[in-house]
């Protein structure tokens, strides 16, 4: 048995044991080059961002990263933002619209992204460096 079988095998008997068939999924798509059990292709996919007018990270992110979003790579992306001119502020109802309200967690900073497959929350993340690190990665994995 080579080695690159081996390590699938060990993926799969380890995600089997820790957590059932989703994580087996998840194992089947985080072993390079093997496509096996990748999940399928989501037909809605969706970004959200959450940020506030006083945040500074959030004013970077949306000035030097968001343009991205509207390249051809992107087409298939919806964009959704839940922006409060205060980051004090972003807990208000008002700023929320009806299907978003009640996602965000207590103690969780922003910017804050949502990546929602299908209607279902697959990633989520807030700060500055994961945009790079966590959601962008994920955003493009997904749309392949």
């Amino acid at each position: 048995m080579t080695r690159r079988v081996s390590a699938i095998i060990l993926a799969i008997v380890a995600a089997l044991t820790a957590a059932g068939f989703s994580a087996l999924v998840a194992a089947g798509s985080q072993v390079s080059g093997w496509s096996g059990l990748a999940a399928k292709r989501p037909e809605r996919l969706t970004l959200v961002y959450v940020g506030a007018g006083d945040c500074a990270p959030c004013r970077i992110w949306r000035r030097e990263q968001a343009p991205l979003l509207k390249s051809p790579s992107f087409a298939r992306l919806v964009y959704r933002e839940v922006k409060s001119p205060s980051v004090l502020d972003l807990v208000a109802d008002e700023y929320w619209p009806d299907d978003l309200r009640g996602q965000l967690a207590p103690n969780v900073g922003v910017p804050l992204w949502f990546v929602i497959a299908d209607g279902a929350i697959v990633s989520q993340a807030h700060g500055a460096s994961q945009w790079e690190t966590t959601i962008l990665p994920k955003l493009r994995s997904l749309l392949r």
